[in-house]
């Protein structure tokens, strides 16, 4: 606990600069990219679309996916995401820093810090496509290790977050 202790006070004295890399991080979130494998495409319809759903009903984020490297496509949202980031406190900024950075997702990291999904869900969601090719050519050992690393560190950040 002590770690994430130190984390919110990093966070408190580098806030803003915290917040623009999150809206900067945003273009690149990993649920903005998709798949053009129609069986993939199918899964990241079914996990992802609801969770890009809430962020434009509920928070009026409305993100446009791409099957191509277009960073730019989603760049006027990143006001709109700085504005919710900026809504948070020192504690939820720091869950939503740390999340991102295991997630590789600024949006799976807000759902948490607001408890829209756990830690479970932001892995599943995160590692999809990396789940979706394991079906098919397996899994090595160093793959595996990873994957527990980042749901053991996503746990932690779920219940540093409900204390």
């Amino acid at each position: 606990m002590t770690d994430f202790i130190k984390s919110v006070e990093y966070v408190k004295t580098h806030r803003e600069e915290t917040i623009r890399n999150l809206s900067d991080f945003l273009l690149t979130d990993t649920m903005l990219f998709w798949s053009e494998v129609p069986e993939l495409k199918a899964l990241q319809q079914e996990k992802w679309q609801p969770l890009l759903d809430v962020f434009k009903t509920q928070y009026k984020l409305n993100l446009e996916t791409t099957t191509e490297l277009d960073a730019e496509k989603n760049a006027a949202s990143k006001n709109v995401f700085e504005n919710l980031l900026q809504n948070l406190s020192d504690k939820e900024l720091t869950g939503c820093f740390l999340a991102s950075a295991e997630s590789k997702s600024p949006l799976l990291g807000y759902l948490l810090v607001k408890k829209q999904i756990d830690a479970s869900e932001v892995f599943t969601a995160a590692f999809l496509e990396e789940l979706y090719q394991n079906r098919y050519w397996g899994t090595d050992e160093a793959a595996a290790n990873k994957h527990r690393q980042v749901k053991l560190t996503l746990n932690q950040i779920e219940e540093f977050l409900a204390q």
